[in-house]
């Protein structure tokens, strides 16, 4: 399947068989880049902020939320932080009553744990957050391990991934990770893990480069073809040595 034009797509990365893919989740399986923008334009607005252009706020998706607050509104007063969150909590809750994944994702993650990929997700977002979306879109089971931004060191720190691959007993090289941020791509690089950048969630293609991921596609389909084609469930039938001989 085409790589994006620009990628710095690594030959190897054609032939690598992945027995775990662990996802990032805002902007790369769930449609929400637009709520948590929203959300925090709103938030900054409500305390008389200075308000941040769409960019602004998108680069700090998948950060902690102490770490997008430094990043976004260094001058945010630390007596402000508790009304700032309750206030972007609340404007986020308000915009994510359409809350969805992508077209295709579902569908995705279930054939993908039906072949025996083990599944993970690596978030900013908090842990009830993330419980909460796992239960309200349907997919309890469907991952072996999770982490977020309370219970691992955030983003770009690789201790999320680190700890992934401890729990799931797997080395670094039996691993994927798949995000649309270069915080996702450089905790891949620190973590020894290769990685798929996405750049139809909250970075643009352009800064994704930057982190030189292993491989990186443009759409939504591109990303599921790619990954479905690299990844290695524990059922699927293996090549028998008698398989090798036939011509």
């Amino acid at each position: 399947m085409p790589e994006h034009p620009t990628s710095p797509f690594q030959p190897q990365a054609a032939q690598a068989a992945y027995q775990a893919v662990i996802f990032d989740w805002d902007g790369t399986l769930l449609d929400s880049t637009h709520h948590i923008t929203g959300a925090l334009i709103a938030a900054c607005r409500d305390l008389d902020l200075r308000e941040p252009s769409r960019e602004e706020a998108g680069w700090v998706i998948g950060l902690s939320l102490q770490a997008a607050l430094y990043r976004l509104v260094p001058e945010l007063p630390a007596g402000q932080v508790e009304r700032f969150v309750e206030r972007y909590k609340f404007h986020f809750m308000q915009l994510q009553t359409d809350m969805h994944l992508f077209d295709g994702q579902a569908q995705l993650l279930r054939d993908l744990h039906a072949r025996g990929v083990i599944l993970g997700v690596a978030t900013g977002k908090t842990r009830l957050g993330l419980d909460r979306s796992i239960e309200l879109l349907g997919l309890d089971g469907i991952f072996q391990a999770t982490r977020t931004a309370d219970e691992a060191r955030g983003k770009p720190d690789p201790d999320m991934l680190e700890q992934l691959l401890v729990e799931l007993a797997l080395p670094s090289e039996a691993a994927l990770m798949v995000g649309d941020t270069t915080h996702d791509i450089l905790m891949a690089h620190a973590a020894h893990v290769d990685s798929l950048a996405v750049s139809y969630g909250a970075h643009r293609a352009s800064l994704l480069e930057t982190a030189n991921p292993t491989a990186q596609v443009a759409t939504v389909t591109d990303m599921q073809a790619w990954v479905r084609a690299r990844a290695r469930g524990v059922r699927e039938p293996q090549p028998t040595a008698a398989d090798s001989n036939l011509s």
